[in-house]
Parts: structure tokens; C-alpha cells; sequence
């Protein structure tokens, strides 16, 4: 078990937090003393969110394996030592697998799953190294709430799950947790962001207005803030997606077919 991160005065890292999640647990680090460093490609909502939040801000694709690395060394020189790295940034991407492209899938997972890799391989070996340091990566409900219109989406976000519990376990005992946050219904700009191919891009606009009617990002932002403070493994956020990880578990398999044949919008 590694030792726990004081959050107050503790320097975080937060990726897609120009808006959002982000956005959100940029203020809640904040609010509970600690230094934050705004991190999005958008590099006016990065800077935005660092001076609401009195931090730091950075530009930064987390696509790109080289720009992440760069990200790394240059936080680490200009700010001094992370201790809380938080891998928010995600996109999303609707329809049937068949309406959607190789290219689609490898932007999703460009973002998705592979930022969230070279977020831990960047900052991951000095945390190590000072055998201190917290990991948070935010996955979905979608990890464990299999739909037939979100198969590449609950991939890339069902890998984070997986990959986050392993690389806990492989960094146990070296001073370094590993969070992983799974929120359900949130309202954030994810919807109207997303590429929503065949039927559901007809009605993006009624998805983005059923997004509204989810929870607040400060309800995953203050989970984020907990995870770090404890130490948590894994961090459901809303009743639905709480429910789904405690039930699903023990569903039988139809369960799942039924769920996943569920059409949103």
C-alpha cells in the first residue's frame, strides 16, 4: 500500500482541464490547497482554468507520445515535482460499429487510452523514482455498461479500468497509488463534442440536451480530490454508475445483452 498524498500543497497535474471534469477537479484541488497545473490542447481554456485556479498552465496534445514526454520535463523544471497526476482528457464516439471508421476508432483510442498511457509512462518514473506520488485516470461507467452503440467508446474506457488495476498492482509497495474513476451521466461538453455517426447523428442535439440533465463535474471532481486522499482503487461517481458496478458483477449474461442492446438519444 502506498503512502497517501497530502493533497494541501501538493502539486497536480490534470489533463483536458480546460472544461468539464477537468475543468472542475482543477477547482477542487485548488479549493483544498494544492498547486494546479491546467493541462488541455485548447491552451486558452488551460489558461483560463490555471487563473481561476491560481496555477499554471500548459498546451499540450496527450495523442502525442513526444509532446507528453515534453510536458513532463518541462513541468517538472518549470514547476518542480508532481505529485498527483490526473489523466482526464477523453472524447467520445457514438453509433454502430459498422458506422464508424478505423480512423474514428484510432483518434478514440489516440486520446482515450493511449494519452492515458503516455500520461503514466511520462510522469509515472519519477513518482517512482521519489517512491511518492497518485495516479488518477478516469474511465467511464461505459467500462462495465456494455451498449450496442458505444462498442469502440466502452472499449477504450473498459482498458483504462483494466489497465489502471494493473499498473496499481505493479506499483504496489513503491510509494505510488493508482486511481481509477468511472463517472456515469455527467454534464459536461463531451456530447457535443463527439463524433456521432449513422442514426445517432441525427440526434446529437437531443443527446447533448439529455447530458444537461446529469450530474455536476464538481460531483467527480470532489470524487477525484477522495480517490487521492485515500488511496481508492476504484471511485464510481452517480447512482447509475454505482449501481451498475456493484450489480453487474454478478449479472448473468443475458443481463448484459438486454443492457447492451439499450439505443440512446
Amino acid at each position: 500500500m502506498s503512502a497517501r498524498v497530502q493533497v494541501r500543497g501538493a502539486r497536480v497535474v490534470i489533463t483536458g482541464a480546460g472544461s468539464g471534469i477537468g475543468a472542475a477537479t482543477a477547482q477542487r484541488f485548488s479549493e483544498a490547497g494544492a498547486r494546479v497545473v491546467a493541462v488541455d490542447i485548447d491552451a486558452a481554456s488551460a489558461a483560463a482554468t490555471a487563473e481561476r485556479c491560481g496555477g499554471a498552465s500548459y498546451q499540450c496534445d496527450v495523442a502525442d507520445a513526444a509532446a507528453v514526454s515534453e510536458l513532463a520535463w518541462a513541468v517538472e523544471l518549470e514547476q518542480g515535482a508532481v505529485d498527483v497526476l490526473v489523466n482526464n482528457a477523453g472524447v467520445g464516439l457514438g453509433g454502430s460499429f459498422l458506422e464508424t471508421s478505423v480512423d474514428d476508432w484510432d483518434w478514440l483510442r489516440s486520446i482515450n487510452l493511449d494519452g492515458v498511457a503516455y500520461g503514466c509512462y511520462a510522469f509515472g518514473p519519477a513518482m517512482v523514482e521519489r517512491r511518492h506520488g497518485q495516479i488518477v485516470n478516469v474511465a467511464s461507467a461505459a467500462a462495465y455498461l456494455p451498449n450496442r452503440s458505444m462498442a469502440a467508446y466502452s472499449a477504450t474506457k473498459a482498458a483504462v479500468f483494466s489497465f489502471s488495476q494493473c499498473l496499481r498492482a505493479d506499483w504496489a509497495g513503491k510509494g505510488v497509488g493508482v486511481s481509477v474513476i468511472c463517472p456515469g451521466l455527467i454534464n459536461t461538453p463531451i456530447a457535443s463534442h463527439a463524433r456521432l455517426c449513422g442514426g445517432l447523428a441525427v440526434r446529437q442535439k437531443r443527446i447533448v440536451r439529455a447530458f444537461r440533465f446529469g450530474h455536476s463535474p464538481d460531483l467527480v471532481g470532489a470524487a477525484i480530490v477522495r480517490a487521492v486522499e485515500r488511496n481508492q482503487a476504484i471511485a464510481p461517481v452517480g447512482l447509475e454508475s454505482a449501481l451498475a458496478y456493484r450489480v453487474l458483477r454478478f449479472a448473468p449474461g443475458p443481463v448484459h445483452g438486454l443492457l447492451a442492446k439499450f439505443n440512446p438519444g
